[in-house]
């Protein structure tokens, strides 16, 4: 009995492909983590004004004098609940006329009930209103905030390109901040020999399945007499 490969359809990946697909995301994303890590050994303190007149080389920072405004935001939906919320970040005092260089992406719990919270009442104006005012706390905010910024592998492409097709008002070099993040030089490391370990096993599974190549044909000699 012959076995046949399948016909996969276009776009179609085989779980070998995805091996290797995986393989190679374990690997970048570990590099990756080990070098912020490296290069990050104490997080930027810097103010957001200063950030922005000249993007230092850091990507984890702390931004002081920060203002956050809630009502700016956008947000992700997963299962008709929000996911994730992008708010710009701006200097404390300043309008919000300007162009946002940075958005904070944050899933804490409080600030996605606030604003699940203030999408639900905005029916009318007597229930927006009493929706700002129970969260009046969260609209505006002043305080620092800390984390990493997104870049190479995590950069996520998509998303940015999304958010730029909002009317937010954001630069054409803007940044996303992940909130509360932090390097992890161990959890890095561990990711890096965790796709070493499995490519290292997938190219010794590859080369032994390699059939061997057959001997060449016997020359047709002719008969005797």
């Amino acid at each position: 009995m012959k076995i046949r490969p399948l016909n996969h359809p276009p776009g179609f990946i085989s779980l070998g492909c995805l091996g290797y697909l995986i393989v190679i995301a374990l690997l970048w994303g570990g590099g990756q983590g080990v070098y912020t890590a490296l290069k990050n050994r104490q997080p930027l303190q810097i103010t957001v004004s200063d950030y922005i007149a000249k993007k230092p080389n850091a990507e984890w920072v702390t931004l002081k004098d920060a203002q956050l405004n809630l009502l700016e935001a956008a947000h992700k939906e997963r299962l008709g609940k929000i996911s994730e919320i992008f708010i710009p970040v701006r200097p404390k005092g300043e309008s919000t006329d300007g162009p946002v260089h940075i958005l904070l992406s944050t899933k804490d719990d409080t600030i996605v009930a606030a604003l699940e919270d203030l999408n639900k009442s905005s029916g009318t104006m007597k229930e927006a209103l009493n929706a700002a005012s129970r969260h009046a706390d969260k609209l505006f905010m002043q305080k620092d905030v800390s984390g990493l910024i997104r870049f190479g592998i995590d950069s996520d492409d998509k998303t940015r390109a999304k958010l730029a097709k909002l009317d937010m008002k954001l630069a054409p070099d803007f940044v996303i901040m992940n909130d509360g993040a932090a390097p992890s030089l161990l959890g890095s490391m561990s990711m890096l020999g965790i796709g070493v370990l499995i490519g290292f096993f997938k190219l010794r599974k590859a080369g032994k399945s390699e059939p061997a190549t057959p001997p060449p044909p016997a020359p047709n000699l002719p008969p005797r007499a």
